[in-house]
């Protein structure tokens, strides 16, 4: 009797077993179990695993010397019963406890002493574990992406068994500028450097340029009021049109010198703050003069769009990212990049395009309603201002698109026309997976 109640619970032991490595194993793909999904694509759960928008970081252990101690991000999460519970590494061996638990070799040492789960306190016997191997041969054929500098490399996302070579030649980490100080993308340190003039005080040679621009801007300000002094007031039917176009324009001038001066003063405060050159702002992004006199520019930034771009796939076939609030010629407004992806399988194709929308700012009261400004969207090269990929889009028209903005609605504006996104890649347009964008209204 004793006999067959024990065979009984042997096979019940064995049931189990087969029942914790199905449900491990079968782990749905983009969440590990026992794990919670948060907004904006992080995921938090088991210990050691930290989830961005389209990978999922794991410590290796038992793997060989370049892989040990090392945290790699990979395109798709570990089944459960490959990482530890405890400290949440990826070994080259784990042991399931009947509970479900996963223990690696140092952690099963530990739990060993006492013979029961640290989470539920279920108690278990050796003959009750299941013990599993990886193999590194396994785990090289594993899609991962480069974290080298702390941050997605944009320019690799492969196996595993190739990561190695990428690293000897990776240039995503940032580097300090000798002659500024200021914090760079390798990529661009040779461009940067032929650039860099200043050795001493960096911080004064941007500000005295903005502030040479500012000077010159007065004065342009200063003859055109002369004009408008000038200019004979009501011998036309056109005179009063006229002047009000004129004043509007110098208020527009007006409000880009406010907003240029702006940055030259939190420049200045946060060196008076710092006082260090390693306190200085990161050098900003490709700076472009207007194609021609009379234009307003300025730069707008995208960033993180290689996660966005890996995060499309057939149920997520279209996502925007928005830039930072701009301001030019009184006008504030967002650069909007969409995704959209086409096709399927081997043939699948992502296009972006660009548009702007009109936001409430500081300055809607003294610039002119409707927006009749043209509008130009530039993608701008982080090296060759040549490769700039200037972009079509058609007037802004209509009342719900040219009126005046207030807190709480938004002017939306035509698209501009699609641009392929592997060419985006392939020419080297992306700096530290951000995208720079000038805009420009005539």
């Amino acid at each position: 009797m004793a006999g067959a109640a024990g065979k009984t619970a042997a096979r019940a032991g064995a049931a189990r077993s087969q029942l914790i490595c199905r449900r491990l194993f079968s782990s749905r793909p983009g969440t590990p179990p026992g794990s919670e999904v948060l907004a904006g694509g992080d995921v938090t759960g088991r210990a050691g695993v930290r989830v961005t928008m389209a990978s999922w970081e794991y410590t290796l252990t038992g793997f060989g010397d370049f892989l040990e101690q090392r945290r790699l991000a990979f395109t798709q999460p570990m089944p459960a019963s490959r990482v530890c519970s405890i400290c949440g590494r990826v070994p080259s061996g784990t042991a399931l406890l009947p509970c479900g638990h996963v223990l690696c070799g140092q952690c099963q040492r530990e739990v060993f002493d006492g013979m029961e789960c640290p989470f539920d306190g279920c108690a278990f016997t050796e003959g009750r574990l299941v013990r599993l191997r990886f193999e590194l041969t396994d785990l090289e054929q594993l899609r991962v992406v480069c974290l080298v500098g702390g941050r997605k490399c944009a320019a690799f996302s492969g196996k595993l068994s190739e990561l190695r070579d990428h690293m000897r030649q990776c240039r995503s980490v940032d580097v300090q500028c000798a002659k500024c100080h200021r914090s760079i993308a390798s990529e661009a340190a040779v461009e940067h450097y032929r650039q860099c003039y200043t050795e001493s005080a960096p911080h004064r040679l941007s500000s005295d340029v903005r502030v040479q621009r500012a000077v010159e801007e007065v004065r342009r300000i200063r003859e055109d009021l002369q004009v408008l002094r000038q200019q004979p007031f009501g011998e036309h039917d056109t005179g009063e049109n006229d002047f009000v176009n004129g004043a509007n324009g110098l208020l527009e001038k007006l409000a880009s010198l406010d907003h240029a001066l702006s940055a030259v003063q939190e420049m200045e405060a946060s060196v008076d703050r710092g006082g260090s050159p390693l306190s200085f702002r990161k050098a900003p992004g490709p700076f472009r003069a207007a194609s021609k006199p009379g234009l307003f520019i300025t730069t707008c930034k995208l960033t993180n769009m290689c996660a966005a771009h890996d995060s499309l796939n057939g149920n997520n076939k279209e996502l925007r990212v928005l830039s930072e609030s701009c301001t030019l010629a009184g006008y504030t407004f967002r650069v909007v990049c969409y995704f959209s992806l086409s096709g399927n399988g081997e043939i699948e194709e992502v296009n972006v395009s660009f548009m702007l929308y009109l936001m409430a700012g500081n300055w809607d009261e003294h610039v002119e309603w409707p927006f009749t400004k043209k509008v130009a969207i530039i993608i701008a090269h982080p090296t060759s201002e040549s490769k700039d990929i200037r972009l079509s889009m058609s007037c802004m028209k209509g009342y719900k698109v040219t009126r005046k903005p207030s807190s709480n609605r938004t002017n939306w504006g035509p698209m501009t026309e699609n641009k392929s996104w592997k060419d985006i890649e392939l020419q080297g347009f992306l700096v530290k997976d951000a995208l720079y964008v000038n805009v420009e209204f005539d």
